[in-house]
């Protein structure tokens, strides 16, 4: 990383024009006239409790085999 540093900074000083032939990094403003985002919601929640299927059936069950009334 300090290599790279080095090398460039001494890069400029030998090439002092190296840089200067990118023009202007601005973009026109119709490159950002865009509409604003709209806010992301997540989903709402299907598996809050995977288990609920299974209690719903074991209760049946047990209702039909006179376990529970």
């Amino acid at each position: 990383m300090i290599g790279k540093l080095i090398s460039s900074a001494l890069r400029r000083k030998e090439h002092p024009d190296i840089g200067e032939n990118f023009g202007d990094a601005a973009m026109p403003d119709e490159a950002l006239s865009f509409p604003p985002m709209q806010p992301l919601h997540p989903p709402p929640a299907q598996n809050d409790d995977p288990l609920q299927p299974l209690c719903e059936a074991v209760e049946s069950e047990l209702r039909e085999a006179g376990f529970l009334r």
